[in-house]
């Protein structure tokens, strides 16, 4: 993990006059699979991007970018007796080291394909828990990081397509699969994958 931020450091340090710099954002839609069930949250992310282009056409793309996913409130309900309730929060910063291709329709119109690696590190995960039981209300928000056996740190492999517009404006949309099992020291899988859809303006 440590060699992948270095390199992806490196590739921006690099004089600026070399690439094409971009700010981006747009929603995230988040698969994850435990054992044989899914479960969906979704949420955003936002970030900077970098292009370099290293034969006409092809470009390597680092970058790094902050996500933030939230699941649907879950709540089991036992008559008027009593009600338990769950909602997750997860904080991440993606480092995508990707190549794309582009095909220029025009000066001004591009469409291109993209893929590779990004590394997934997670930096918060809660999950806040409520229940009542026979009228009388608690909860609290725990930390999943507090659990040796989730693991922060995944890696991501995906592509999709994407347009540009003017050489001021990026859309895109992409799909990635989380290759590493989030679960340690168990037989349990748990792995995420995400759908991408968003905007980047070039400066």
């Amino acid at each position: 993990m440590k060699k992948l931020l270095a390199i992806a450091a490196g590739l921006m340090l690099i004089g600026t006059t070399a690439f094409a710099q971009s700010f981006g954002a747009g929603y995230v839609n988040s698969i994850q699979k435990y054992n044989n069930k899914s479960t969906a949250a979704n949420g955003f992310y936002a970030g900077f991007g970098y292009t370099a282009e290293i034969l006409p056409g092809l470009s390597l793309n680092p970058g790094i970018y902050y996500e933030f996913i939230t699941a649907p409130e879950q709540s089991i309900h036992f008559g008027k007796l009593a009600s338990f309730s769950g909602k997750s929060t997860e904080h991440y910063v993606n480092v995508p080291l990707q190549l794309s291709y582009a095909i220029a329709f025009s000066p001004s119109f591009k469409l291109f394909l993209y893929g590779g690696p990004t590394a997934n590190i997670g930096i918060a995960s809660t999950t806040k828990v409520a229940g009542t039981i026979l009228g009388y209300s608690d909860g609290e928000i725990i930390n999943n990081y507090e659990d040796k056996d989730y693991s922060r740190f995944d890696i991501m492999l995906g592509g999709g397509i994407g347009a540009e517009i003017a050489e001021k404006v990026r859309i895109t949309a992409g799909y990635d699969f989380g290759m590493l099992n989030r679960l340690k020291n168990t037989d349990d899988v748990m792995k995420r994958n995400r759908l991408t859809a968003g905007a980047a303006f070039i400066f």
